[in-house]
């Protein structure tokens, strides 16, 4: 008898794939993930004024960290910061900072994703600049305040997730605050997306953002190389049975 036809050689193959693909994320639950620890932070060392921050800290395997974005605000040319104007008297949901984490996935992978444990940051704000401050995230689509802080700073006083900063007549930095990420919210992902929202500004020349640091910490989950090769042999198998099945 010929060979399979190359179509039907095609089907068992991806016959394979996907049965393989859907075993797969059962025994993920057993002894088939690879698990470690990642760390990263975004520099403001030499940014002056840009809308657009790409991340220039240490490359983290299987995570994509995104650009640091200023979004809704006009940028402000101040050195070694990540600073904005234009901020605002009321809470305005389209004027906010973005960063974003997700998982690379790659060809053969059946999954790949990562629990984001915290977030430290520092706030600053010229004489004129917002006062009150909020993370959100994707994880409810920004609709509410991120409440859950391991530490503030001494200077800023918290209510139901916003952060208020003192009226002073001077710029300041309040340095030493952390997001504290648990729970289903921040497990298993494959992408995060967080925003700093910014207003009760007194003026819209009045300055506000981040110095640093800006760094985040969490955990990234993997197949471990025996699973990938796990895929491998059991497409090949499929498609072996598939040529005798048709011979």
């Amino acid at each position: 008898m010929p060979p399979p036809k190359h179509s039907e050689s095609g089907k068992w193959l991806a016959i394979g794939i996907l049965a393989m693909t859907v075993w797969l994320p059962t025994e993920r639950a057993q002894t088939q993930v690879i698990t470690s620890s990642f760390a990263g932070a975004y520099s403001f060392e030499g940014q002056v004024n840009t809308l657009a921050l790409a991340y220039n800290g240490a490359p983290i395997d299987n995570l994509q960290v995104g650009d640091l974005l200023k979004v809704g605000v006009a940028s402000s040319a101040t050195l070694d910061r990540f600073m904005a104007s234009q901020w605002g008297s009321d809470f305005d949901a389209g004027k906010y900072f973005e960063f974003t984490l997700t998982a690379e996935v790659m060809p053969g992978i059946p999954f790949a994703n990562f629990d984001l444990t915290s977030v430290e940051f520092a706030l600053r704000r010229s004489s004129s600049g917002p006062r009150q401050f909020e993370w959100r995230s994707s994880t409810d689509n920004f609709a509410a305040p991120i409440t859950t802080f391991g530490s503030l700073n001494a200077g800023i006083f918290e209510a139901g997730g916003r952060l208020t900063l003192p009226n002073l007549n001077s710029t300041q930095t309040y340095v030493g605050n952390t997001l504290l990420l648990s729970g289903p919210a921040y497990e298993n992902q494959t992408s995060l997306t967080f925003r700093l929202y910014a207003y009760a500004s007194g003026s819209e020349l009045g300055q506000g953002g981040l110095d640093s640091p800006l760094a985040f910490e969490g955990a990234m989950s993997i197949p471990e190389p025996s699973t990938w090769a796990l895929l491998l042999a059991g497409s090949a198998a499929f498609l072996l049975w598939g040529y005798r099945r048709r011979a």
